[in-house]
């Protein structure tokens, strides 16, 4: 029981008597829409026995300098305080303002702000702000170093620092302010002769001051500190509150000021305004969705104005536009694309997913009008999602500048007068805009990656304000692009806390009778899995064999999860978090601890492991006779790779061989499956990925190699269709609103019309009606001098669609569960829980379907189970492309190790806009590599209705046309800050 709760059933007159231990606080409020008066009373008991605060006392018996456990004790006596404080070093106060913005000078001073005094005003209201802020404070608290005395002090509760509200009207915040800097001049009248310091960036807060201490704002006490102390150097970490600019053309507004907390809460208690997430693909697009009643619509948000200095991840208060300046839903949403990228890059598989579509909410409401996507304006931040950010700081361009962060580090760099040079920081994660920095470190920091905090965003500020942080390496350095790219996708790579790994089993587990109670014993099965060469994360295996009545028993054993990670513990909420497995090239990282990963949930041969099968009776003509679902326990005899698999498909019938006979049946069973599905109207895609070849001890690549897509490969993925078919159709029958589903809507014709454009200039035809159609006119698509063509067609009509979606069955109607490019009514993921978390979220629907397990209590909420599905989509895209990032970085150091090469490529686009630059598109298939080809040529001819421009090469007359092969030169340019890109260059083809 806290203070607030004591009972006073025993005394209490007495102590309400006493107005030095009790305090009685009114506050008036307007109701959510009447706009009635609330009076609201708090009563709080104050105590004289508290000291002067509290610390954490080191208990242990060892000698280290830093400990991060301890006993909290109470500062009772002078002597007490003086004894542990660092002699001859100030007391510092914090306010919360330093504590939420300027925590890493705080961390980072330690010897030269040994004696810190932390109130729990200051901690409450960090608590309510920013949690992670919270966290760190209390780390910082928590932690015992002997070169350092952080003090707890308890100014709510203290008599010494309490405060009565005199006038009516005063705000909390007015009395918290008053309170903690109470708590200085506690300090600095108990410690005559030692100095007490109050760190506040509030200049209204150091106006109010008492004479028994000294008021500071951070930038003013770490100058003090680095003039006594030379080697110092805290100025870069130093949060910037203000404009850093000093011309007075910047002085004018640029963004409309932000209403009041309190206009916003009565804003929206009134229904004027809406509060919401923003989300951004880019600084280009975003939107906020809300919630009008029971249904969640997105709102697009266009421009820097109407976005108001929000940056991805804001909770932010929202102002729809009238209806005239909402927009039609047939307009595309803004998304960037290869034009606007100078450099080449990894071509995409799939068209980017609009937000809408990844957070599975509506962006288009009825109107009389007809159909149309409402837009807003940010009126407010409820919350900032300032989070760290990586990249590098562009200069001043001594030429012409040719890039964009050039130009824009050319208009915005300056000298300051303190000696500070101004200069712009541009993130990789390109939904962050530039950051201005102030730094005295310019010229150093200039060609690292450097991670740097968003601190504020004045309206007279064209971008955001930001500190240093810390450097995490040179630029182009594998291992620190790396951690770069990691950061820029938000991709959680930490350690499994500690808590995490409690939830583990012992290492030396075993798989028993005993412990496996309700289980069916599958281990006389002839399972075997199969997957690719070193495959460590094995989540699935398979068998089949001939039953008596000459029918076939098919079985898909899926290791069981869910069996170690048990729903709500710490495990459960980290693999949520993380959502999903992550894939660079040279490394793992897992959504789930090593020892499930690799082992205990690994279906590897010769170990019993615990599955949850689906095991079918099917008929030789591969009619589906009838479904059964098991927990059980398998024991694979083998862990084929897809060439051994393909090896036991191609070589002779051999009736002693039961891992190929078993290959065989299901190879046989797969193309009856594949071509119903086909018939049915799935689509048969392709793909540019390709691989790379890396050397043993450096893991640099040394070659690229295209994929190798065996019949083997179908095979299981046939049967991984099959299964999650099978599952989504059992959860939605036992839960037809709390399924986790997972749906690809039907591309819209504007989606789909440049490629139809561009195949009819070749005299190709495609058809968009249905799946079944545009399957069927991709197969006739062929051009016969060069076959090629039809994969490239196929690689163009998968950009055309977005990517597939988890969603909750009950947020949508049944028709738009369907999946598209299976052509299938219903579908899930339940084939790799190792690596996905939707598919742990299904084995405990199919549990509870089957009355194995009961439903988790969580996942019977929708509202849970919506925001479960939008975390999940967000860390799958995540996940995607810092997959395609670490591409484009090996395949960077590929190239600058070999030097520049040259290839055959297809021309994707031709720009013929007039006025645009001379370019046109191109894909290398050798490499995977998309990019754009600027052409040195002073007239251009254009020929739209062709996608062919021609133009006076150096040496003839050059033409080029969509689906030309060209011979492009691949090459490593290096840009500013010895940062670089690949380029491609056309190769004119001599006479």
């Amino acid at each position: 029981m806290n203070d607030d709760e004591t009972s006073c059933a025993e005394g209490e007159e007495d102590i309400r008597a006493a107005p030095s231990l009790y305090t009685r606080s009114t506050y008036y409020r307007p109701t959510m829409k009447r706009g009635k008066i609330l009076k609201q009373v708090t009563e709080r008991y104050l105590r004289d026995d508290l000291g002067y605060g509290c610390y954490y006392k080191d208990t242990s018996t060892d000698n280290r300098v830093d400990r991060v456990h301890g006993t909290p004790q109470i500062i009772s006596s002078l002597p007490e305080l003086q004894r542990l404080l660092k002699p001859s070093q100030p007391v510092v106060v914090v306010d919360t303002n330093v504590l939420l913005h300027q925590m890493d000078v705080l961390q980072q001073a330690g010897k030269a702000m040994p004696n810190l005094v932390v109130p729990q005003t200051a901690l409450e209201e960090c608590r309510n702000h920013r949690m992670v802020i919270y966290d760190q404070t209390v780390d910082l608290l928590r932690s015992i170093h002997k070169e350092r005395c952080t003090i707890f002090f308890p100014d709510p509760y203290h008599t010494a620092t309490s405060v009565e509200e005199k006038e009516e009207g005063i705000s909390p915040n007015d009395l918290n302010d008053e309170r903690i800097r109470r708590v200085a001049e506690f300090y600095g009248k108990s410690l005559p002769g030692v100095s007490v310091i109050f760190l506040t960036d509030d200049v209204a807060s150091r106006e109010k001051a008492s004479r028994s201490y000294q008021a500071m704002s951070v930038r003013q006490y770490v100058q003090v500190l680095e003039q006594t102390n030379p080697g110092l150097s805290l100025s870069d970490l130093v949060a910037a509150q203000t404009s850093v600019l000093s011309n007075e053309e910047d002085e004018a507004p640029l963004y409309e000021t932000h209403l009041e907390a309190t206009a916003l809460s009565r804003g929206i208690q009134s229904g004027k305004l809406y509060r919401g997430v923003l989300r951004s693909s880019d600084w280009n697009t975003a939107h906020v969705t809300i919630r009008r009643g029971d249904e969640r619509v997105a709102v697009t948000v266009q421009g820097d104005l109407d976005r108001n200095r929000a940056v991805d991840g804001d909770v932010v208060a929202i102002a729809l536009h009238p209806l005239t300046k909402w927009i039609s839903s047939a307009a595309a949403p803004v998304t960037s694309s290869v034009k606007d990228t100078p450099s080449a890059g990894i071509a995409s598989e799939t068209a980017e997913p609009t937000l809408a579509e990844m957070s599975n909410v509506r962006d288009t409401i009825a109107v009389e009008q007809g159909e149309l996507r409402p837009t807003g304006k940010i009126v407010g931040i409820v919350r900032r999602n300032f989070e760290n950010q990586s990249g590098s700081i562009f200069t001043k361009s001594s030429g012409k500048a040719d890039s964009e962060q050039e130009k824009i580090a050319t208009k915005m760099e300056r000298e300051n007068p303190d000696g500070t040079a101004t200069c712009v920081f541009f993130p990789v994660n390109k939904k962050i805009p530039p950051v201005l920095l102030r730094t005295t470190q310019r010229d150093r920091l200039f060609g690292q990656r450097i991670v740097v905090s968003l601190d504020s965003w004045p309206a007279n500020s064209r971008y955001p304000l930001g500190h240093y942080v810390r450097t995490i390496g040179p630029a182009g350095d594998k291992d620190v692009e790396t951690e770069v790219l990691l950061q820029q996708h938000d991709i959680p790579h930490e350690p499994f806390p500690a808590a995490v790994l409690a939830c583990l089993p012992p290492e030396d587990y075993k798989i028993s009778a005993e412990n496996s109670p309700g289980r069916v014993d599958l281990r006389h099965l002839p399972v075997l899995s199969i997957d690719p060469p070193g495959c460590k994360d094995i989540d699935d295996a398979l068998h089949c064999l001939v039953l008596p009545n000459g029918n076939y028993q098919v079985g898909v054993h899926i290791a069981d999860v869910t069996h170690y990670v048990k729903p709500g513990t710490a495990m459960d909420l980290e693999a949520a978090n993380r959502s999903t497995s992550t894939y660079l090239v040279n490394k793992r990282l897992d959504m789930l601890p090593a020892l499930l990963t690799t082992d205990l949930c690994s279906l590897k041969c010769n170990v019993d492991r615990y599955a949850f099968s689906v095991l079918w009776e099917v008929s030789p003509d591969g009619n589906i006779i009838q479904v059964d679902f098991q927990k059980s326990i398998i024991h694979s005899i083998a862990a084929l790779t897809y060439q051994q698999a393909q090896s036991f498909i191609d070589q002779p019938d051999d009736p002693t061989d039961i891992q190929a006979c078993a290959v065989k049946r299901l190879a046989v069973l797969a193309r009856k499956f594949r071509q119903r599905r086909i018939d049915a109207g799935a689509l048969t895609l392709a793909s540019p990925e390709v691989k790379f070849v890396l050397d043993s001890e450096s893991l640099n690549p040394t070659d690229v190699q295209a994929y190798a897509l065996l019949e083997a490969n179908a095979l299981v993925e046939e049967f991984m269709l099959l299964a999650n078919v099978t599952v989504a159709k059992k959860i939605l029958r036992q839960y037809p609103t709390l399924s986790v589903l997972r749906r690809h809507p039907a591309p819209n014709r504007s989606m789909f019309d440049p490629l139809i454009s561009k195949a009819q200039s070749i005299g190709l035809s495609i058809n968009i009606e249905d799946s079944k159609k545009l399957a069927d006119s991709l197969d006739a698509a062929q051009v016969k001098s060069d076959p090629y063509i039809n994969k490239l067609l196929r690689i163009l009509s998968t950009r055309c669609m977005s990517p597939a979606q988890y969603f909750c069955s009950g947020e949508l109607r049944a028709s738009e569960w369907h999946h598209y490019g299976l052509a299938a009514p219903v579908y899930t993921h339940f084939t790799s829980p190792i690596r996905r978390y939707a598919d742990v979220c299904v084995h405990r629907l199919l549990a509870a379907s089957i009355n194995v397990a009961p439903l988790p209590q969580h996942l019977s909420s929708k509202s849970y189970m919506h925001d479960l599905c939008t975390n999940m989509n967000r860390r799958h895209r995540a996940a995607q492309l810092a997959g395609r990032a670490s591409v484009q970085l090996h395949t960077l150091i590929y190239f600058s190790g070999d030097g520049a090469k040259e290839e055959d490529a297809y021309v994707l686009d031709v720009d013929t806009d007039k006025g645009s630059d001379p370019s046109f598109t191109v894909m290398v298939p050798r490499y995977g590599i998309e990019g754009r080809v600027r052409l040195d040529a002073a007239e251009v001819e254009r020929f739209p209705e062709e996608h062919r421009i021609a133009w006076a090469g150096k040496t003839k007359s050059c033409s080029v046309k969509v689906f030309d092969k060209v011979r492009v030169r691949l090459s490593v340019r290096e840009m500013q800050g010895d940062q670089r890109e690949l380029a491609i260059d056309f190769i004119e083809q001599k006479l």
